[in-house]
């Protein structure tokens, strides 16, 4: 609880405000803020991709599924992100830095919870565990762990994809 109370205060401190206007996937979003585009790649998470890519190739040989299923795993995780977030609305986002491929990693605030947690609360994503401090970490392992126990989302339906890419990130 003290590092979501953290967070939420670091948001507010430190957050851009800025308005959607593309959801690509459900760990990339783009938003418009003073008349510049801003393409977010989530920080702490990881979902299946939804489209052809070097990324789905790998991830595709490494859990030995076959392209429907990691890209329908992929249009699963799209189509939550789609429903829990509105284009044209205006969120609050923290950047900290920028990814290999030049997007910024944001944080992105949704309503008491960042759009981050709810990814992995609801079970459309795991943890992209890279660069976490061990804070951030025990905590979002503590959602992963609630959302495999409870077998949320896609730890229902699709639990060899999610079980497969979570552990290629750890």
């Amino acid at each position: 609880m003290k590092i979501l109370l953290l967070i939420l205060i670091t948001l507010s401190l430190y957050a851009d405000v800025g308005t959607l206007i593309k959801i690509v996937d459900g760990d990339t979003l783009y938003f418009k803020m003073n008349g510049e585009k801003v393409r977010c790649r989530i920080e702490y998470i990881d979902t299946p991709e939804s489209k052809n890519n070097k990324k789905l190739k790998k991830d595709i040989s490494k859990c030995r599924v076959s392209n429907k299923d990691m890209k329908s795993a992929g249009k699963s995780a799209t189509r939550y992100a789609k429903s829990i977030l509105s284009i044209n609305k205006q969120y609050e986002y923290e950047t900290k830095g920028k990814d290999y491929y030049g997007r910024s990693i944001c944080v992105v605030q949704n309503g008491n919870k960042t759009f981050n947690e709810q990814m992995v609360i609801a079970g459309y994503a795991s943890i992209f565990r890279n660069y976490m401090n061990k804070g951030d970490l025990t905590y979002y392992e503590g959602l992963l762990q609630e959302a495999k126990m409870n077998r949320a989302g896609m730890w229902s339906n699709r639990f060899a994809v999610m079980q497969c890419l979570d552990d290629a990130r750890q």
